[in-house]
């Protein structure tokens, strides 16, 4: 019977009310601390993507920079670069300008023809 009073004074203690908030303190505690991770693994998270994302970026820009360094490593990719920059030309070359004919009719077209309101006032004039 002894037993059986140590066990319902055991079981007393441990369902009592400070044990049950002492073990609920704890439980806060320990999800507060899962929480911290899951907020600092969410962030590392997305530092990552944004670093291999820039990586990315920054291996096409080496990639293009290398193949435009390659072109200037040729005299034709000098001279390219050159007459690009300062829009020059070599001795004995001449300037050719091509103007589309189409657009200079069309723009004379559009001097000629009257707006709505002229054609009205031509209209009461006559």
């Amino acid at each position: 019977m002894s037993r059986l009073k140590e066990k319902n004074k055991i079981k007393k203690i441990i369902y009592s009310w400070p044990v049950l908030i002492f073990l609920l303190l704890i439980l806060l505690l320990v999800v507060k601390g899962v929480w911290s991770v899951y907020q600092t693994q969410k962030i590392s998270l997305e530092n990552k993507l944004s670093s291999e994302k820039e990586y990315q970026e920054l291996e096409r820009r080496n990639q293009l920079l290398s193949s435009d360094l390659a072109l200037l490593e040729t005299d034709k990719g000098k001279e390219m670069e050159i007459r690009e920059k300062f829009q020059v030309i070599k001795a004995g070359e001449q300037l050719a300008v091509i103007i589309d004919s189409s657009e200079e009719e069309e723009s004379q077209i559009d001097l000629h023809e009257e707006n709505f309101w002229t054609k009205i006032l031509n209209f009461l004039r006559d």
